[in-house]
């Protein structure tokens, strides 16, 4: 997958910011030499902005929906209060055990509770305006689905954060099934008056969604 931002500069960006903890360096190396889409982890400089997120906005329950091997869910939970809870949804076993060793592994792992399974399951379980923030990096057609249960379980004021949004700038012209859906999900949110909305070109896009 390629990424809107040139390599030299996403390079600079990440040399600017924050470095990740040894364990996080072994969670991506292992991720590489494991896993076949290694490119899903979400790296140093995502994964920072998401820990500015979930601390900045006072945040204590959160819901990942994609836990891939675990590390924004790791980036995240650092970023939490000792009382604050995480709760990360993936489908892929294979991924989840992964993920789970790391995070016995972690100081903040004792913050994140794993479900195993179809994430909209998981979402149905939780209550209507309970969560503080949403992060989504799943699978692209269900962007939607993931959408509207997410906008149902956010409590009023709190933040959506989905990943992908510009897909390579494919969004400009969708001609496959997950660009077709990420591009529902873009046009979805932009004309929902629930919310307010701003997409930046970090990584590989993200749209942060306010609910009013």
């Amino acid at each position: 997958m390629s990424y809107i931002v040139p390599d030299p500069i996403e390079k600079y960006v990440e040399e600017h910011t924050s470095p990740i903890t040894e364990l996080l360096e072994h969670l991506e190396k292992e991720t590489y030499e494991k896993t076949d889409c290694p490119q899903m982890l979400c790296g140093r400089v995502e994964g920072r902005f998401l820990q500015f997120l979930v601390t900045i906005s006072g945040a204590k329950k959160v819901v990942e929906i994609g836990t891939f091997t675990g590390y924004s869910a790791l980036m995240m939970a650092e970023g939490l209060p000792d009382d604050g809870e995480l709760i990360t949804c993936e489908l892929t076993t294979n991924n989840a055990a992964i993920a789970r060793r790391y995070f016995d592994g972690s100081p903040y792992g004792g913050k994140i509770q794993l479900k195993i399974g179809p994430a909209l399951d998981a979402l149905k379980e939780i209550p209507e305006s309970s969560i503080d923030f949403v992060f989504i990096d799943a699978d692209k057609a269900s962007y939607p689905l993931y959408y509207e249960e997410s906008v149902r379980i956010l409590k009023t004021g709190c933040i959506i954060a989905a990943d992908n949004t510009l897909w390579s700038g494919r969004v400009l012209d969708p001609d496959d099934d997950e660009s077709r859906a990420i591009s529902l999900f873009n046009t979805t949110v932009r004309e929902d008056d629930r919310v307010d909305k701003v997409m930046l070109t970090v990584r590989d896009g993200m749209y942060l969604i306010r609910k009013k």
